[in-house]
């Protein structure tokens, strides 16, 4: 990648990020973008944490086969297999170690390393390459880092070293667009969970002037549980939400 094609890829990322493209839309264009540079990728992985009130995060899938990109949200917290699973991957390696990025040529041998590293191989895959584009502590938002991605090539030479060096110029730039909007993502949920839509879309749009009133036609309704006082003596806090649930 030269350094026109470099400018002209940023120069994207730059206005997508600005224009609050859906992340999911941004995984797919950057990783067409990466394949008509000539970047032998074949398959793309993005997650971030956020702030939600039901899941932890949401996680972005590509590969070259589909031309597409899936979104999928994780849970709060990883238990039995998930836990297990999410100890033996490469990203809970790099955290432990503190690394910044890891890169692996998938072969027999070394797709023993990881379990997902086996799964890579067993599909034809070639080179792994993950980074972690960490956030300063003061932009941290709950328990989101940083951005954690992934890259893989089915190249029989999987990745080269411009590649490599190409892939981790751009990543931080990516995950700056990926971050700006996942936290005007976040703003949305939050206003909308605590507000309400309609009060939410209005904040968003300014209407925050202290002072300000708007008048509505609402109907109030207030209702009890019977017997909750009781329940909440009984159970454990965590049995209350699945029982208001049912």
């Amino acid at each position: 990648m030269n350094e026109s094609q470099f400018a002209e890829i940023a120069a994207w990322i730059s206005h997508a990020g600005l224009a609050g493209q859906d992340e999911a839309a941004m995984v797919t264009e950057f990783c067409m973008r990466l394949l008509a540079l000539g970047l032998p990728l074949a398959r793309g992985q993005l997650f971030i944490d956020t702030l939600h009130p039901v899941y932890a995060g949401r996680g972005y899938y590509w590969q070259a086969a589909k031309s597409a990109t899936v979104a999928a949200e994780y849970g709060p917290a990883f238990e039995g297999e998930e836990l297990e699973r999410w100890r033996r991957s490469a990203f809970y390696h790099m955290i432990q170690t503190g690394e910044a990025t890891l890169r692996r040529r998938l072969t027999s041998e070394s797709s023993a390393e990881f379990p997902f590293h086996g799964e890579l191989y067993a599909a034809g895959m070639t080179d792994y390459l993950a980074v972690i584009d960490r956030f300063g502590a003061d932009a941290i938002m709950g328990e989101m880092d940083g951005v954690y991605s992934s890259w893989v090539s089915d190249c029989p030479q999987g990745f080269t070293d411009d590649h490599i060096a190409a892939l981790l110029r751009l990543t931080p730039c990516f995950a700056l667009a990926i971050k700006s909007a996942t936290l005007g993502r976040i703003a949305k949920t939050l206003v909308e969970t605590y507000l309400g839509r309609d009060p939410g879309r209005r904040v968003l749009e300014g209407s925050i002037t202290r002072g300000r009133s708007t008048s509505i036609e609402a109907a109030l309704w207030f209702s009890d549980l019977q017997g909750y006082t009781r329940i909440c003596d009984r159970v454990q806090p965590k049995e209350i939400i699945p029982f208001l649930n049912d």
